[in-house]
């Protein structure tokens, strides 16, 4: 599956999977409401907020949020899966330079972590400046999963996708400029979950 398709790094990847880069929810965003906007802000979804680890490499989360998309474009190959309406939440983590990491839970109705990989691989003609590395079968926090290794420009980023042990919520750590051992750090933070 990874070998054959270019990613893409779609809005959702570093808005939404990093889910924390909002300035703020849009003005018709409702959390409590039926989805007629894609939305996030801090405190959306104190449950899924709930779920992002407070601690990684001895660092608090710059930021954290939750949100929700269900436009066709904000959920680009979820949608074609079936996915109407997808919630999120998630935190960031800067180390100074370039060096980056978010950790993000996602959830939806039948929503697997195959369906979340695809998400990141589909669309690739839509970032042209961005290089698969590598695309992988791997087995996280004991756990089938995937991960996916690109470059743009000078910058090495990773996505690792993963079930979580509550049906319809996957697991995304995203990482930027980080090495394999503080990426299994930032796996190792969500626990048992």
């Amino acid at each position: 599956m990874f070998a054959t398709t270019r990613v893409r790094f779609v809005t959702l990847t570093l808005a939404v999977a990093l889910a924390g880069c909002s300035s703020g929810a849009s003005p018709s965003f409702d959390p409590t409401g039926p989805c007629q906007t894609d939305g996030q802000s801090p405190g959306a979804y104190p449950d899924l907020e709930a779920r992002i680890p407070t601690i990684l490499l001895g660092e608090h989360p710059t930021k954290v949020d939750s949100g929700r998309h269900c436009t066709t474009e904000a959920l680009g190959s979820l949608a074609a899966a079936g996915i109407r309406e997808i919630r999120f939440a998630g935190g960031t983590w800067s180390f100074g330079a370039e060096r980056s990491a978010a950790l993000a839970v996602f959830t939806a109705p039948g929503l697997t972590a195959d369906n979340m990989a695809e998400f990141y691989l589909a669309g690739a003609s839509a970032a042209s400046r961005t290089e698969l590395l590598a695309g992988t079968a791997v087995t996280l926090a004991g756990r089938p999963g995937h991960r996916l290794d690109t470059q743009t420009g000078e910058r090495l980023q990773t996505v690792e996708v993963w079930p979580s042990m509550t049906a319809d919520i996957v697991n995304v750590v995203i990482t930027n400029d980080l090495p394999d051992a503080r990426i299994a750090d930032a796996v190792a933070a969500f626990g048992a979950q």
